[in-house]
């Protein structure tokens, strides 16, 4: 399976948020059909959950964030009071 202008898509893949690279790479896999997940993960060196996520998220209608936002409230690495 390949997918077409791969360097081209890589360039652009560099450039977007975490979010958009989730469903950008939703969106590849989608186009490829069977095999897709895989075939995005090996070109664009991520992991499946990744694309599953943002498949998830494109299927159930996930995709509106408040204003500014990339994650969900609460999303991230969490602050460890025991270090300052």
């Amino acid at each position: 399976m390949e997918i077409e202008n791969l360097e081209l898509k890589k360039t652009f893949y560099r450039g977007l948020n975490e979010r958009q690279r989730r469903h950008f790479a939703a969106l590849e896999a989608k186009i490829l059909g069977r095999g897709g997940i895989k075939a995005v993960c090996e070109a664009f060196e991520i992991d499946p959950v990744t694309v599953r996520g943002g498949i998830q998220e494109l299927t159930s209608g996930q995709t509106e964030l408040p204003g500014g936002r990339i994650r969900r409230a609460g999303g991230g690495r969490k602050k460890n009071s025991a270090i300052t």
